[in-house]
């Protein structure tokens, strides 16, 4: 019998694609990621179809897009009685099939120490998060340190982000992750194959490497911002009130030059010692015969505007925000491709199914990696807006009352909005999200299905007091 591989999923909070060496980055320095693209396949255009934190987390999980599980922002949650419709998710089934789950680090579920399938679990929650007491928490405290909010970090208000971290390097949080996840590694003993993810917290804001680490990035040689323009110019004002709230209380109505230089050091410093990080891991997998027989899968939630546009963070459908990193190394049969044909975050879960030997999940709105074509129609939606991406074009509107369409082809840095000047281009998109929008929507509210409504005249839908099942199936 054909042993079932591991499955090794890395999940860096907010890392966009750009700033890897495999991605074209020539500023740093990431040999572990580079040599995980050279052996297996890097996918050039992977879409975060909800480019905010707990939306995109929620469809990976689930495999449905976000107007179906309704988490549209990051105040909200898978709904308690999903079981109930039959949506399970995939640490669940992998389970269920005689995986060993574990989850390593962040996972930004609610509650936070919820296991959604995951049978082992050590938290180290968003960096935002600073009150709650996970076992990062814990191990802080054991060594007389805490958690800090950015205010309490060197540089952070003058920088707006960019600040210095003062713990020891083994307390980093993506290092303490990194050795956490390690270790569990080397304590799994006998045959069961496992599917472990690990969610490192960063290179998400405050972007707070040590200062021991500062010079190993040269700033110089860090690329621009992409202009502002009328149209992220509509954008500013949602994305200032949210960074002005206690989770950040930063200003970013304004951004100088030199501020959003020092963000891209010091975010381009913590890439670096994430991929150190990851070769911790590899080496693990190596170390203990584990390697041979595991598929390691590399992404990220969403990217990071880090001043493009005059923008931060993320949330808005632009390339710095959606584009992600997607490496799968199945290192049972190593080999170096790249993928050029559009695949998004809700392709992981029935490609996990796949890969493990599960039958296809009802639920599931994703393409198994390998099998998307060129002419791929990519939506995304978030409480913020929609967005439909094919080929060359892309259209984006949002509540705020702006709408774009861009040529990714002659204009891939979108400074020039052709909202107008292609009424073609904007119909032809707008039909398709305008028909996913209408599907996603009846999917998403199966639960209220009234399936006897339309039985057949003996049926008990009938009668008096005939009792409606709720929730109904999802599938």
């Amino acid at each position: 019998m054909t042993r079932k591989p591991n499955i090794l999923f890395l999940l860096p909070d907010q890392l966009r694609h750009d700033f890897l060496g495999c991605y074209g980055a020539g500023f740093l320095r990431t040999p572990a990621l580079d040599s995980l693209a050279a052996a297996g396949t890097r996918y050039e255009t992977a879409i975060s179809p909800a480019p905010i934190c707990v939306p995109a987390r929620a469809s990976m999980l689930t495999g449905q897009p976000a107007h179906e599980t309704g988490i549209l922002h990051n105040l909200c949650w898978l709904r308690p009685d999903r079981r109930a419709m039959g949506i399970a998710t995939w640490p669940e089934l992998l389970a269920g099939a005689g995986y060993h789950t574990a989850a390593i680090g962040k996972m930004h579920f609610y509650p936070w120490d919820r296991a959604e399938g995951f049978q082992h679990r050590v938290i180290s929650e968003d960096k935002r998060h600073i009150h709650v007491r996970d076992d990062y928490h814990h191990a802080l405290t054991a060594e007389g340190h805490g958690k800090l909010h950015g205010h309490q970090m060197a540089g952070y208000v003058e920088t707006k982000g960019a600040a210095i971290n003062p713990l020891p390097d083994h307390l980093q949080p993506d290092r303490w992750v990194a050795r956490r996840a390690a270790a569990h590694l080397r304590g799994m003993t006998g045959d069961q194959p496992f599917a472990m993810m690990v969610g490192f917290p960063g290179p998400h804001c405050p972007y707070d490497p040590p200062a021991t680490a500062l010079d190993r990035v040269d700033p110089a040689g860090l690329p621009p911002a992409l202009p502002r323009t009328e149209e992220s110019a509509v954008l500013l004002p949602e994305l200032v009130a949210g960074y002005r709230r206690d989770w950040a209380e930063l200003d970013y109505s304004e951004l100088t030059e030199a501020q959003i230089r020092t963000i891209r050091h010091h975010y381009a410093v913590s890439v670096e010692r994430l991929d150190e990080d990851v070769a911790l891991l590899i080496e693990a997998l190596r170390e203990t015969g584990k390697l041979d027989n595991t598929i390691v899968v590399f992404s990220s939630d969403h990217g990071d505007y880090l001043g493009d546009f005059g923008l931060m963070g993320k949330g808005f459908f632009h390339e710095p925000s959606i584009r992600v990193p997607l490496i799968v190394a199945d290192f049972r049969q190593p080999e170096a491709k790249v993928e050029t044909a559009p695949v998004t975050l809700v392709d992981l879960f029935p490609s996990f199914l796949t890969w493990a030997g599960l039958p296809p999940a009802p639920q599931s709105r994703g393409a198994v990696l390998g099998t998307a074509t060129p002419d791929r129609a990519i939506f995304g939606v978030t409480s913020r807006g929609v967005m439909l991406r094919q080929g060359r074009w892309k259209l984006a509107r949002y509540h705020a009352g702006s709408e774009a369409l861009f040529d990714l082809g002659a204009d891939p840095g979108e400074q020039e909005n052709l909202i107008a000047a292609r009424p073609d281009i904007r119909a032809r998109l707008d039909a398709l999200l305008t028909a996913e929008m209408l599907r996603g929507m009846t999917a998403g509210h199966a639960d209220k299905t009234v399936a006897a409504a339309k039985s057949p005249p003996e049926g008990a839908f009938h009668e008096r007091f005939w009792h409606r099942p709720y929730p109904a199936p999802a599938g």
